[in-house]
């Protein structure tokens, strides 16, 4: 570097660097073929991403192409700037194309207008050999070079020689710039400065680099170097025109032959303080050619240092030994060619023998000089430290004058633009002091300019001027008819400007000739109908040929075609099934082993099906029809509005509406289904639901998994029964709706936001869900411990299930300590009903229980214990079963029993009322048992003995009371009399229904109605009480009248309680009269209120009458009148 004593600069280190590139550059041209400006063509060059290049005129424009252009885009103009260095052509241009070069901010392909548009062909001048480099510096988005004036159709001239240019091209942060870059654009901003002149100035006109001479300087090394716009030339700081070096310089010497070398940098003092010594050395590198003679001079000087006096504390450092070894290593290195120089060979000798070498030669072969001679200490490691200084210096005097050199003095300061505006240039001088005694003249250019201020003055508005047409397209069809079109551009506007009037583009329509059509053949036309219905027939289809014209070859192939059908045998009369009015549709006749189909009611979608058998007779018989088709307007549209749901959850679109669309169908399905098909559907909505409820489109709230659980409750309702039969046969079995919990189990365990259990019980399921981590996992019980259930019949429940902690652990303890499980269990009241596993003697003795484990566990360590309570007497046999999850019926049980399986349970009968079941597997679970020769199908569940014993004396007593006040009716004929009948009524009727009831649970309808009238009558035994009580307070006030009274008795007695019930029946639509274990009224949705509220009001009410009337019998009046008393019934 200048302002130190550099070695040579390092142009061996950069130069296969440079000529890598440059060899990329000649190959990697621009991989993106988008065109900045006019219609893409094959020599439209576009060049991004790339930081360095390189490219010949010859191959960016060839001769043979139309409007080719080479544009380079600026990644940032804000962060980078386009630097380019341009190689001219020996010779002038000559040809018809012209390239012209330029910056623009933005191209508009719909006007076909370049805005911001600035010319640097002033700057380059290619076609002006004089001088062969041109370089230039562009701030905006694009910087192009383009053909302007394309050759005209049929008149491609070859290329001159004049056209043939290269380019090199430099992309260069304007902050923190790259080293390498640096080194590039500083030799480029050498050569430009050299170059320049009034006629050609400098196009760049400034750098982000540090330049020293003609190298980037290292800015991240030393802090004391300029950034951006800043060079150094010995040690001083300024502007590019500091830049500028010998051009023989810096390429390595080569304009002298021979001679010595650059001195080196000082080295360090010999002491701190008290006077040292400081050296500095260079080489000589031999004249070529010349044998026998070295450079004149001494290798080494000296200069004296740390002069300041040293303190008391002093310290100072001998750098005689290194100053020896470095002599010595210097001795060893050069050999015998030092002795020709004046050097003495390498003494040694008695440790304290110093001998000093002889006077080198003069520094200077005129004029005053210096001379210089050293002496070595010899000493070993064992001996004293030699003394005294190793080196001296005298002045000494030739004779001879030397001359003086030429010199530049420092370059004048940059003039003033020439242009305030627009583009123009400044320049500097500098003068030479003329040389003396023969010396050398100055070398080097006395003036140089550089361009200034290029851009277009803001307050001169440029209007848009359009380019040449380009040459016509060619015709885009080879015959018929075509068009052709061609292009321009727009240049500008600029500051404010008009834009270019007038079209980019026009067309014009183009014939050459008509185009041959071949003929071609349209579609087939759909088969025709069968020639027979049965027995062998032929069917026949045909095409068209559409052409040929104007000579094009004709359709090949046949018009028509045929195949055989209606190939099985006709059936006997026999074996038809005769039409058919059946479920207010006509069933047309339909051979045996098909199928008929007619459009289900206008309430719903889809085709009811019906097929046609043989008996084993062979007779044919209509099969009753099947609804599985069959989808109800209702549940049709809740399916598709979670079908767009769940599409707009894949593409990850915000959900709403979801918990309404749940909840319709909650209430949907409340009322029941109508047809099979509806539970297809409502399991196709549900499956949807917890895709839905899986992803991160939707999180369900309580509310939903609620509703969820209690859509599964409705569709195993007792009035489903019947849908689920014929699902079974044709549609999804039980395995699609264990596999629906089970995910759901899945989805809602994990999208818990705390580690806590979730319990959901309702008419015909229970559902649990537990979140526990892996550590500290305990037991899990089904049910827990102090859980209370609304639900009538889970209140106590029957069936436990016990999972063991075990099958929590992972076996990793790294896993364990983050690991987390949930844990499903769902017990099923009736689904066993619905499963049809009835086989003459063998019934499904349990309710169905499920347990899921996720993430499932490889193995289960302790068996998991579930505990069934029987649902029917005098079964035998009690056997686990559980389900298969295979596709196929288990090879491990019996064909009627399905995918259901006994392998992997053990049973362990507990009583003769309970089984447990120990098994390996999750899965779902049941007790299959046997039926006894003499077993009935009575449910454990039947009424008492005791509840039967007691309603049937209660009744019989009272029975007997009517029988005998009817018998002696005319004796005792009164209105208690006519209260106490109407009471015992009451009460037989309620206990006659009482047993009734309990054996109907499973009949919806009549559970309903026996329901409610248990609940008329149980009023109505109250409300007869109270209408007694009532009698008793009028007889003893006097105010009774017989047939107005009986009126007002009658009207409480029965048509109070026959109100509350009309009423209560009407608000509630039935729900909740009847549970699935008694016929009664539900503990849930408050209906027992209707029965508490008014039994209530009667008992009050009776206590108040009672003490009227005994206030009244106690007074002085009501002792002595014994009429009162008997009026009172004492």
């Amino acid at each position: 570097m200048r302002g130190q004593a550099a070695a040579p600069g390092p142009i061996w280190i950069l130069a296969p660097l440079l000529l890598l590139l440059l060899l990329l550059g000649r190959w990697a041209r621009a991989a993106s073929g988008a065109d900045i400006g006019p219609g893409t063509e094959q020599c439209t060059t576009l060049v991004q991403g790339k930081f360095f290049g390189y490219f010949s005129a010859a191959a960016v424009f060839p001769a043979n192409a139309s409007r080719c252009s080479w544009t380079l885009r600026n990644p940032d103009p804000r962060r980078y700037t386009l630097y380019m260095k341009v190689a001219k052509a020996p010779a002038p241009c000559s040809g018809p194309g012209r390239v012209r070069t330029y910056q623009f901010d933005s191209f508009l392909e719909s006007t076909r207008t370049y805005l911001g548009v600035e010319s640097f062909d002033e700057v380059l001048r290619l076609c002006d050999p004089s001088a062969p480099l041109a370089f230039l510096q562009a701030s905006k988005q694009f910087l192009q070079m383009q053909r302007q004036q394309p050759p005209q159709d049929g008149d491609l001239g070859p290329q001159g020689s004049g056209d043939d240019f290269s380019v090199e091209y430099l992309v260069v942060g304007n902050r923190n710039p790259s080293h390498a870059a640096c080194q590039m654009l500083c030799r480029w901003l050498d050569a430009c400065l050299a170059g320049s002149r009034s006629s050609h100035p400098c196009g760049i006109m400034q750098t982000p680099c540090a330049c020293l001479g003609g190298e980037a300087g290292d800015t991240a090394s030393s802090p004391l170097v300029p950034r951006g716009d800043v060079c150094l030339r010995d040690g001083v700081a300024g502007g590019p025109e500091n830049c500028l070096t010998s051009l023989t310089q810096d390429r390595g010497g080569h304009g002298s032959a021979g001679g010595w070398k650059l001195w080196s940098l000082w080295g360090e003092c010999t002491r701190d303080c008290g006077g040292g010594l400081q050296t500095r050395t260079r080489t000589c590198s031999p004249t070529l050619g010349v044998e026998g003679r070295g450079c004149e001079g001494v290798l080494e000087e000296g200069r004296l240092c740390n002069r300041k006096a040293c303190g008391p504390t002093g310290r100072t450092s001998s750098r005689s030994q290194s100053l020896r070894s470095t002599d010595a290593r210097r001795r060893e290195e050069f050999g015998d060619e030092l002795q020709q120089f004046g050097f003495p060979s390498p003494q040694t000798g008695d440790p304290a023998a110093e001998e000093w070498s002889p006077w080198s030669v003069c520094s200077s072969t005129c004029g005053e000089g210096w001379q210089t001679r050293t002496r070595f200490c010899v000493s070993s490691s064992y001996s004293t430290q030699c003394s005294g200084p190793l080196r001296e210096q005298r002045l000494c005097n030739n004779s001879a004058v030397c001359p003086v050199h030429g010199a530049w003095d420092e370059w004048s300061p940059w003039s003033l633009c020439s242009s305030t505006c627009g583009r123009g240039f400044r320049d500097r001088t500098r003068t030479c002091r003329p040389p003396q005694f023969g010396g050398n003249p100055c070398e080097g250019p006395e003036k140089q300019t550089k361009f200034c201020n290029i851009a277009l003055c803001p307050g001169r508005a440029v209007d848009g001027n359009w380019n040449e047409w380009s040459s016509w397209s060619t015709c885009s069809a080879s015959c018929s008819q075509g068009r052709q079109q061609r292009t321009r551009e727009c240049n500008g506007p600029s500051y404010g400007g008009a834009e270019c009037q007038g079209h980019w583009v026009e067309t014009r329509d183009c014939f050459l000739q008509q185009c041959p059509v071949d003929g071609k053949w349209q579609a087939w036309a759909s088969w025709g109908s069968c020639s027979v219905t049965c027995g062998g027939g032929s069917q026949r289809r045909e095409r068209v040929c559409s052409g040929p014209f104007f000579g094009g070859a004709a359709c090949q192939g046949p018009q028509d075609e045929y195949r055989q059908c209606g190939a099985q045998r006709c059936p006997e009369p026999h074996e038809i099934c005769d039409e058919d009015n059946f479920g207010a549709v006509v069933w047309k006749e339909t051979p045996a082993g098909e199928v008929a189909a007619v459009r289900c009611p206008r309430n719903a979608t889809g085709l009811i099906l019906r097929r046609c058998e043989l008996d084993e007779e062979g007779i044919a018989f209509w099969e009753p029809p099947t609804y599985i088709r069959c989808v109800s307007i209702d549940y049709r549209n809740i399916q598709m509005m979670t079908r767009e749901h769940l599409a707009k959850a894949q593409r990850g679109l915000p959900g709403e509406g979801v918990s309404e669309v749940i909840q319709t169908l909650l209430e949907i399905s409340q009322d029941g289904t109508s047809y099979s098909g509806d539970l297809l559907s409502t399991i196709d909505v549900l499956r949807n639901m917890t895709e839905i409820f899986r992803r991160a489109y939707y999180s369900p709230t309580p509310g939903d998994v609620q509703n969820f659980v209690q859509i599964i409750s409705n569709l195993l309702a007792e009035e489903n029964r019947d849908k689920w039969e014929e699902a079974q046969l044709m549609g999804p079995n039980a395995k699609e709706l264990f596999r629906l919990v089970e995910d759901f189990v899945d989805v809602i365990g994990f999208r818990m936001k705390d580690l806590r259990d979730a319990y959901q019980v309702t008419d015909n399921l229970v559902l649990s869900i537990h979140k526990l981590p892996a550590s500290g996992a305990t037991d899990i019980s089904f049910p827990m411990k102090g859980w209370r259930a609304t639900g009538d019949w889970a209140k106590v429940p029957e069936d436990r299930v016990t999972v063991s902690k075990s099958v929590f652990s992972t076996g990793l303890a790294e896993a364990d300590d983050s690991s987390v499980f949930v844990v499903g269990t769902v017990l099923y009241r009736n689904l066993g009903s619905f499963l049809a596993l009835q086989r003459n003697t063998t019934v499904l003795n349990s309710k169905v229980i499920s347990v899921t484990v996720k993430p499932p566990p490889r193995s289960l360590l302790t068996p998991l214990e579930i505990e069934f309570a029987h649902m029917y007497n005098g079964t035998t046999n009690q056997t686990c079963i559980l389900w298969d999850e295979t596709d196929g019926p288990s090879s491990s049980a019996p064909p009627q029993l399905g995918p259901w399986s006994w392998r992997g349970c053990r049973t362990v009968p507990l009583d003769a009322l309970r089984t447990r079941c120990l098994c390996d597997r999750l899965s779902t679970f049941a007790i299959l048992a046997q039926l006894s020769a003499d077993a009935t199908m009575d449910k454990v569940t039947v009424p008492s003995v005791t509840l039967i014993v007691g309603c049937g004396v209660s009744s019989l007593t009272l029975l007997m009371l009517v029988i005998i006040y009817v018998s002696v009716w005319r004796y005792i004929r009164s209105e208690r009399s006519v209260i106490l009948i109407n009471f015992c009524l009451s009460i037989i009727s309620s206990n006659a229904l009482i047993l009734i009831g309990q054996t109907q649970t499973r009949n919806k309808v009549v559970c309903t109605l026996v329901a409610a009238f248990l609940h008329f009558f149980f009023l109505s035994s109250f409300c007869w009480v109270l209408t007694e009580a009532w009698q008793s307070y009028m007889a003893v006030t006097g105010r009774l009248r017989s047939r107005l009274v009986r009126k007002r008795f009658l009207c409480l007695g029965w048509g109070l309680p026959a109100l509350v019930v009309a009423i209560s029946v009407g608000f509630t639509k039935a729900k909740g009269y009847s549970t699935m274990n008694y016929c009664w009224l539900s503990l849930e949705g408050g209906l027992l209120y209707a029965f508490v509220g008014p039994a209530a009001a009667v008992v009050l009410v009776n206590m108040v009458i009672g003490i009227l009337v005994f206030n009244k019998l106690v007074s002085k009046d009501g002792i002595t009148d014994k009429k009162l008393k008997e009026r009172a019934g004492l």
